[in-house]
């Protein structure tokens, strides 16, 4: 006879079938006491199968936002930034894993849990440099919850010893619209000084990349008043000019993607910095 746990499981297994079905999921919430479904649920985010931790993240958002329609999902919703679910999240999201700890910041960031970002905050500086491929997820999630501190974070992101920490700098200030030059909008001014830094690092990978985004920050304030036809083609040419042969959002896909074919979890900082190496140098003969 299958245990509770395996029950919930083989239904959340069932839910891809059900999504948004705000029936289907209360029935899942409420087939035990809150607390013991709660503890159900942190188990099997514990589990060392992706599938089950990815599909179980999957319906804890997806339940935490019925809750605001549902009337059987309210009480899951209402005691969830509480719950040992979102402890467990929070645990999670320490993870030198890739996927379990960009998955436990991303849930956490979906699901409006404003009380973890202090645990975020503390879970940057134990990966910026161990982890950074994590930054950026890590970083637009703080950004979500409306972190205090996020250009500070960035700050010291940018002051890294690990070239890799400072190059993810690029891959978060993507996620940003500024695009407006004038001295009243921060977040331009902000990407801008950041860009411009980055534009002299002392990594080439860093530089080049930089100072693409350098190119088309000014090309994107500078050209609104363009016709179109002539705004495309000069931002063809400054793409043929200046995007370099690898950028960081690339690099991580492939590096990560190498990883899961050799069923690895973890990295050094040596083998990530081998394998960028690689990669460049492929190109180059």
């Amino acid at each position: 006879m299958p245990t509770k746990i395996e029950v919930v499981r083989a239904s959340i297994f069932k839910y891809l079938a059900y999504l948004n079905d705000g029936d289907y999921m209360a029935a899942i919430a409420n087939s035990m006491p809150l607390s013991e479904f709660y503890n159900t649920l942190s188990i099997l985010l514990q589990s060392e199968d992706n599938e089950t931790v990815g599909l179980t993240t999957l319906f804890v958002t997806d339940l935490v936002m019925a809750g605001f329609e549902h009337p059987d999902c309210a009480e899951f919703r209402e005691q969830y930034p509480s719950s040992l679910v979102v402890k467990t999240l929070e645990e999670m999201v320490f993870s030198t894993d890739h996927y379990i700890c960009t998955t436990a910041a991303y849930t956490l960031g979906k699901t409006g849990s404003y009380s973890s970002a202090s645990t975020i905050n503390r879970a940057f500086f134990r990966l910026r440099d161990v982890a950074p491929l994590a930054l950026p997820r890590i970083m637009g999630e703080m950004g979500w919850l409306g972190a205090e501190n996020f250009w500070e974070l960035l700050d010291s992101m940018m002051s890294s010893p690990v070239y890799v920490t400072r190059w993810a700098v690029l891959d978060v200030l993507r996620e940003f619209i500024g695009n407006d030059a004038r001295e009243e909008d921060q977040l331009y001014q902000r990407k801008l000084r950041c860009v411009e830094q980055l534009r002299q690092d002392l990594n080439s990978y860093v530089c080049l990349e930089a100072e693409y985004e350098y190119q088309l920050l000014i090309f994107r304030c500078e050209s609104h008043e363009l016709p179109k036809a002539e705004r495309r083609k000069k931002r063809k040419d400054l793409i043929r000019k200046y995007k370099p042969v690898h950028c960081f959002a690339e690099i991580s896909v492939k590096f990560i993607n190498d990883l899961h074919n050799q069923t690895l979890k973890k990295y050094s900082i040596s083998e990530l910095e081998l394998f960028i190496d690689k990669i460049f140098e492929s190109k180059a003969l």
